[in-house]
């Protein structure tokens, strides 16, 4: 998932953690939570923890205590964020939580059609951020998905999320980042035959809903926020 800015809390927990939030934007990956330490608690450094693997660019967070790992790094200038976790702490929300991208997808009204068109309230949303260096005209539905089949062959959702980027911010290194999810599936789903997912309206099956472990997919968001 590429986004701009990530909200990250960890519920406290027994004696696993204590209450952490974790915060990122553009241009400042921090290695710490907002309080400043690197893991859960005190003298607990297992349950809970971050780790920087390069300076700025990438960050891991490992919550032993609910079979969580998180990866965000930056590419260009968006944030991406892959999660694996549990499938029974995925599906685990209330309804009045209404907004799930990681069991539902994105809202029907923010989905692109057939033609590669966006609603305008949508776009209205996107293009402040990303239109004044990248217009969203710049490619069409038939050249966005030329252009990602250079680096995704498959046309699983990882290609589907490319083609979106390419539609809505014209950025072409997000072709790198749709790629570079598919890289994170790899390394995070444990079972070879989930990495390449595909529409459901193609395969017959949910996204990831029989898999023991869910792991995000990309998409291009504004703020994301996680509660875990």
């Amino acid at each position: 998932m590429q986004v701009l800015e990530i909200t990250i809390i960890f519920k406290s927990y027994r004696d696993c953690t204590d209450q952490k939030v974790y915060q990122a934007v553009t241009d400042d990956l921090p290695a710490a939570f907002v309080d400043g330490t690197t893991s859960g608690s005190d003298g607990n450094t297992k349950s809970l923890r971050i780790v920087e693997k390069v300076g700025g660019k990438y960050v891991e967070m490992h919550a032993r205590y609910i079979g969580t790992t998180v990866y965000i790094h930056q590419l260009g200038h968006y944030l991406m964020l892959a999660i694996r976790m549990p499938q029974e702490l995925a599906m685990a929300y209330e309804e009045s939580q209404d907004l799930q991208l990681c069991v539902n997808g994105c809202p029907s009204s923010e989905r692109i059609d057939d033609s590669g068109h966006l609603p305008l309230s949508v776009m209205g949303q996107l293009l402040p951020q990303a239109g004044a260096t990248h217009p969203w005209s710049v490619y069409t539905l038939e050249t966005a998905t030329t252009k990602c089949h250079e680096k995704i062959l498959v046309k699983d959702i990882y290609f589907y999320s490319c083609v979106f980027d390419l539609l809505t911010t014209g950025d072409v290194n997000l072709t790198a980042a749709a790629h570079s999810a598919l890289k994170d599936v790899e390394a995070l789903h444990p079972r070879k035959e989930h990495w390449h997912i595909f529409p459901s309206n193609e395969s017959g099956g949910g996204v990831g809903k029989g898999s023991k472990f869910f792991v995000s997919p990309g998409l291009v968001c504004l703020i994301l926020a996680a509660f875990l």
